[in-house]
């Protein structure tokens, strides 16, 4: 179950794989995928489990494949850090989608060379995308007449002591993204903090509050 909102006079659509999806310019929007972030912990040393990249870049391909996405918006930490040997499968992963318009924000995380940036056809912003109503980036960075999207959190929530859950956090002017990525940990929200809130997980988005 999905859920759909307006907001800045625009619908989105508030995704279970931790995406929006915004009808108007066939694009998706995510933050915080952390892409090779356990291949740059197996670099270091240290035991990561298999196939976690492997699944999030199938997940995303598959959003792409439902949406007919034309263009894909990424809110910074694309990458969780320098080169090792995950980014390559980024590459493979961009051939398969050599059409779709790709936004990228720089984060916090992202330390690639821009070489690499430059062969995948990305269109990068060192702050910020304004497009439409709506300023895109990676911290929350407010931009008068602008209602901000954007992700660096990982926003979560635990009900009933369970483990987090991603979700969507609404402002009068911001929404704050999950992390798209599965490995990125959470940050533990204050609901009272939010206009709304919508949880996601197990294939449903739920508005909380």
């Amino acid at each position: 179950m999905i859920q759909s909102v307006v907001v800045a006079g625009e619908e989105i659509v508030l995704l279970p794989e931790r995406a929006v999806w915004w009808p108007a310019r066939k694009a998706l929007i995510v933050a915080d995928i952390h892409w090779a972030k356990s291949g740059h912990f197996r670099k270091h040393g240290l035991a990561m489990p298999a196939g976690i990249q492997a699944a999030d870049g199938l997940r995303l391909a598959k959003l792409v494949r439902q949406y007919q996405a034309e263009r894909l918006i990424v809110a910074g930490d694309f990458f969780h850090s320098h080169y090792n040997a995950e980014v390559d499968d980024f590459s493979h992963w961009r051939r398969q989608h050599p059409d779709l318009h790709l936004d990228f924000i720089r984060g916090n995380h992202d330390m690639l060379a821009p070489e690499f940036y430059r062969q995948w056809n990305f269109h990068t912003y060192e702050t910020g995308l304004e497009i439409g109503p709506f300023y895109i980036t990676h911290d929350a960075v407010e931009k008068p007449g602008s209602f901000t999207i954007y992700g660096h959190l990982h926003p979560g929530l635990r009900l009933g002591g369970g483990r987090p859950l991603p979700c969507f956090c609404f402002t009068k002017d911001s929404l704050l993204l999950p992390a798209f990525g599965s490995f990125t940990g959470f940050k533990i929200i204050a609901p009272a903090n939010y206009s709304q809130v919508y949880v996601a997980g197990e294939g449903k988005v739920l508005q909380l509050k």
